[in-house]
């Protein structure tokens, strides 16, 4: 006999595998002791603690995390990854599902934060490392704020902390290899 699943739960499965194989863990593996989210230090500007989202991923409900706050906001501290008495890397699977997000295009509620760090990242395969006046630069034009911060740029440059030209790496070949290797043949959006 078969039972028909609706699209929308085998959607949500797929994902959570996806995720799984991605980051090589399982979520089922969590019992929900919330420790990770006990010792989170984003967890108060989170809409889902990381323990609720290892709970919303169990339970299929994978467009909750996709679009949720915690996969835009989580910084990889891997602190709750450390303190996991399953050792599940927490911190990885919330990266994962970030990753998906942006390759779907989910916007999620903090489009900014998804803008800079797709900045951040196109700057650091660009250049082998930040250069932080393209970034600034960049994240003033495409907020549509050209003029922010535009009052510190001359105490920048008098202390000489950014370069105005992206100074030159060794080898930079290597980084973009590392990219290559991270992404494979999955594109930033």
């Amino acid at each position: 006999m078969t039972i028909p699943v609706s699209q929308t739960v085998a959607d949500g499965a797929t994902i959570v595998a996806e995720i799984e194989r991605r980051s090589g863990e399982s979520v089922s593996a969590c019992y929900q002791c919330g420790r990770c989210t006990s010792t989170c230090t984003a967890a108060f500007a989170f809409d889902y603690p990381p323990h609720r989202i290892m709970r919303l991923l169990q339970l299929g409900q994978v467009d909750k995390v996709l679009g949720s706050r915690t996969a835009q906001l989580c910084f990889d501290c891997m602190t709750c990854s450390s303190r996991c008495p399953m050792n599940i890397d927490v911190a990885n699977v919330i990266e994962q599902a970030k990753m998906i997000a942006d390759e779907r295009g989910i916007e999620g509620g903090e489009k900014e934060i998804r803008l800079f760090r797709r900045a951040f990242l196109q700057n650091v395969r660009r250049h082998g490392r930040l250069h932080e006046a393209r970034l600034l630069t960049w994240m003033n034009l495409r907020t549509f704020n050209p003029f922010n911060d535009f009052s510190l740029v001359p105490l920048i440059l008098r202390k000489k902390k950014v370069h105005v030209i992206p100074p030159r790496i060794k080898n930079r070949e290597q980084v973009h290899r590392i990219f290559r290797e991270v992404n494979g043949d999955r594109k930033m959006k």
